[in-house]
């Protein structure tokens, strides 16, 4: 019980003790209660109603309050430095702007967006909100030691089962299997700052520098992993136009077999230009199918969650929706996203350079699991 419930409700309890002493000490007497006495037991028992009023209204606000930390906590990615007391690695960069040295985030564990937020977690916050093929609560994140190519055995045909007599020789039927082999590949970025900014600090220069550094390695890898997932997968509709109706939308999501749409991570995929395009669609009772998400939920389209991804534009034939298990993704990433400061590299021009550095690669490990909307060719 939070503080505020608490002193409301002993103050109610207090009103009411003193409503019910009037109504005692008249009936000790035997007598009834005098206008006097009724109007003080209505005035008490009126504002010990306003109370229990303002209590309800208290309980729901922290209701709500608690189920917003959780979807916070649920939305947050699933990589962040191990939390270490004696380590402050905000300190540590400013310390390292000003006298030299290096320093990289290696230990990773899970964290939530109500604990402190170190630097590996603005890392990973930020770069799963401009990019869903690193954020684990979209697709399927593998973190791994080292950098070397990564086989994933997948199948892309079943095999054959039958209904097979007591006694009966069982039949064999290997289906087609193979392998989906992700080397990951370093995205980096250099932000320079003037060393009186870091002196000063009249802001957390580190903090910021690490979700700027975020945002452009994600951003980079989003890039190369849109397109790649897109042409892996299996075209499920192409349009008459570039933009997809509604009857085109339904063609998309029917096209994806039952385990897949059902699947956890179902959704869809695709960039800013063609969901302005298609939060304009209604369905036969004219109701809009994009409806808005908040800090708790997604935006979704017929019921399915949305994320923005950098995948082809609208265009001639271009694959600029993808539908299906986005769990069917997977993204390896290697070692961990390394954020260090150096004031050597523009000594002479005065200014503290922050290196962001991230290796990873992205495939669909299953094409079928996840299938595409391809524009018209006009």
């Amino acid at each position: 019980m939070s503080d505020a419930i608490k002193n409301l409700a002993e103050k109610r309890a207090a009103l009411l003790t003193d409503a019910s002493g009037i109504v005692a000490e008249h009936a000790e007497k035997g007598e009834a209660l005098t206008v006097e006495a009724q109007n003080r037991f209505d005035a008490l028992t009126a504002e010990a109603a306003v109370i229990n009023s303002a209590i309800s209204s208290e309980k729901i606000a922290a209701e709500a309050r608690a189920a917003a930390d959780v979807a916070r906590a649920e939305k947050a990615v699933a990589f962040a430095p191990a939390t270490d007391a004696t380590r402050n690695l905000s300190a540590e960069l400013r310390r390292i702007a000003r006298e030299g040295g290096e320093v990289e985030l290696r230990d990773v564990t899970k964290s939530t967006f109500t604990q402190a937020v170190e630097q590996g977690d603005r890392f990973w916050i930020t770069a799963g909100q401009v990019n869903p093929f690193v954020d684990p609560a979209v697709v399927t994140v593998l973190q791994v030691a080292k950098g070397n190519v990564i086989a994933l055995p997948r199948t892309t045909a079943l095999g054959t089962a039958a209904a097979v007599n007591e006694g009966s020789a069982i039949g064999e039927s290997d289906g087609t299997n193979s392998s989906l082999s992700l080397t990951p590949v370093k995205y980096a970025s250099l932000l320079q700052v003037g060393i009186e900014t870091v002196q000063d600090q009249m802001f957390d220069v580190a903090s910021w520098a690490t979700e700027k550094l975020a945002a452009e390695l994600a951003v980079a890898h989003g890039a190369v992993a849109g397109p790649a997932v897109a042409a892996a997968a299996t075209v499920g509709k192409q349009g008459a136009a570039i933009t997809p109706t509604y009857a085109n939308l339904l063609d998309l999501i029917y096209s994806v077999k039952q385990q897949y749409r059902r699947a956890a991570k179902r959704g869809f995929l695709m960039n800013d230009t063609t969901l302005g395009a298609i939060m304009g669609l209604v369905d036969g009772a004219s109701r809009p199918i994009f409806v808005p998400g908040d800090q708790s939920r997604p935006d979704t389209i017929l019921g399915f969650p949305v994320y923005s991804a950098a995948l082809a534009d609208n265009g001639d034939e271009a694959l600029s929706i993808a539908f299906g298990d986005l769990g069917a993704i997977y993204t390896v990433i290697a070692g961990a996203p390394a954020i260090e400061a150096d004031r050597s590299f523009a000594f002479g021009t005065g200014l503290i350079t922050y290196r962001g550095i991230l290796r990873g690669a992205t495939g669909l490990i299953d094409p079928l699991a996840v299938r595409t909307f391809k524009g018209a060719n006009v």
